[in-house]
């Protein structure tokens, strides 16, 4: 959440508690109550989306990284195995869907590692029965199959992630603008109808009610020429 929206929503908040803080004044009238019950709704809805949001991407990319380097470690011992199968049975094709270094399969695009994998895994299982003088067990291919699928359920993690990034930063700035929209059209005015009755509150919350620029309050002040106020003795 940017700065803006942060000031805007501290507000909102300390808004909040003094509503709370004068409940006893407001709670009852109905029509005051319905539009504070749907002011902290807002509320709570900014703050969700602002926790996902705010969540980083960077757990879903090691997530992936580390599902690769698992896939590649297995690829790369299964067309070890399939490459002295196509020598010696002089299959050429099986020796040339193979031939991967480790550079070689660290090179691939995620797409072009996980059809590879697939395509070997397809010839690992029909030659099990080969592959098994090499030591080569079906639990060795299963573990392919696995490797193979955490990899593709998490390669598309970290497009997703950003994408409901987008999603949760639309949505704050429509949750920020609606509940500025229910002060302004409603509670800032149901607040005024107090202001014989109960003049404290109405200062209370008129005070409350300013967004202040937190950030900014806390730069140097500067004067009309824009050259930092000298410090006062």
């Amino acid at each position: 959440m940017d700065r803006a929206k942060t000031n805007r929503v501290t507000m909102y908040k300390t808004v909040a508690g003094v509503l709370d803080q004068n409940n006893s004044v407001w709670s009852g009238m109905a029509p005051f109550a319905a539009a504070v019950d749907q002011f902290k709704n807002k509320i709570a809805g900014i703050d969700a989306a602002a926790q996902k949001q705010e969540t980083p991407v960077s757990g879903v990319t090691g997530d992936k990284a580390a599902t690769r380097d698992e896939l590649e470690d297995v690829l790369f011992l299964m067309c070890e195995a399939l490459g002295v199968l196509g020598h010696t049975t002089n299959d050429h094709e099986l020796e040339a869907l193979v031939a991967l270094s480790p550079s070689a399969i660290d090179n691939l695009g995620d797409e072009e590692l996980s059809n590879r994998a697939a395509t070997v895994q397809a010839r690992a299982n029909a030659k099990k029965t080969e592959l098994a003088a090499l030591q080569v067990t079906q639990a060795n291919i299963d573990e392919l199959e696995q490797a193979l699928q955490n990899f593709q359920a998490a390669k598309a993690k970290p497009r997703t992630a950003v994408v409901e990034r987008a999603v949760q930063t639309e949505s704050l700035s429509s949750l920020v603008r609606e509940a500025g929209n229910i002060l302004r059209d409603q509670i800032d005015r149901l607040v005024n109808l107090f202001r014989r009755s109960h003049p404290e509150f109405v200062a209370e919350y008129r005070s409350a009610r300013v967004v202040v620029d937190r950030v900014a309050s806390h730069a140097t002040p500067k004067t009309a020429t824009g050259a930092p106020t000298p410090p006062t003795t």
